[in-house]
Order: C-alpha cells, then structure tokens, then sequence
C-alpha cells in the first residue's frame, strides 16, 4: 500500500476530503497522511510533520489562491528535502495558484482524476512516479 502525504492549504480541506473520496471509491491501495492544523512555528508540529513526510512514498500538493498560507512552505520543503515524488494538482484550471518553488520543473496538472489515479498507482509498482 502506498502512503501519500498531502499538503494543502487549511482552506481548501473539502478538496482533500474529495481525494480521499475518490481513492476510496476507486478502491486505490492507498493511505493518505496529512497535517490538518498548521502551526509551522510550534517545534513539536515541525517534528511530527517531518516524520510523518519522511514515511511517505510522495505527496500531493493541492494548489489554490491560498497555496502561501499556514505551514505548507514547511511541508513542501521536507518533501524536497527526502526527496520523495511529488504532484501537483490545480484545485480551479481557471483561477490557478502559483505553483510552489518546490515543484518548479515537476509534475503540475489541473485536476484530474485519472491522471491522481495514474500517479498513485505507479507507486505501488515501486517505480519512480509519473503521471
């Protein structure tokens, strides 16, 4: 079973709860982590974020208008750091977010299942993940 962390901005938690949603409904051999509270500045929520980032296989990145809010610059950048595969994912193709220094030369699409699908199956296979 492959385990994806998902960052995303506390404003856009129905867009997780979606994913989720749909992996379920897809029967996805997949666990989800996430931190829903961002407290980017407490030590204790640095290191929990960290280690549960470090036992991930990726991350999904959800991207909004509120992409730069609460801790995501701190998760994104732990997920650079263990240098796991990570997806980009636009929440709205026609109001898009800025795309986080971390994914530059990544992966980006707008939302679309089959290819989230194609993304976290590839990684059951224990290949690199693609999309």
């Amino acid at each position: 079973m492959a385990k994806v962390f998902v960052i995303y901005a506390p404003k856009d938690a129905t867009f997780y709860d979606r994913l989720a949603e749909q992996a379920r409904n897809a029967r996805l051999p997949v666990e989800f982590e996430r931190m829903q509270t961002k407290n980017p500045w407490v030590p204790e929520w640095k290191a929990q974020s960290r280690s549960k980032i470090y036992r991930c296989d990726a991350a999904i990145v959800l991207i909004s208008k509120s992409i730069n809010e609460g801790g995501l610059a701190w998760e994104l950048a732990c997920a650079r750091e263990f240098d796991i595969p990570m997806l980009g994912v636009h929440l709205d193709k026609f109001e898009k977010g800025p795309v986080p220094k971390e994914l530059e030369g990544g992966t980006v699409i707008d939302w679309n299942w089959p290819q989230i699908a194609k993304f976290i199956q590839s990684l059951s296979k224990g290949s690199t993940a693609s999309v």
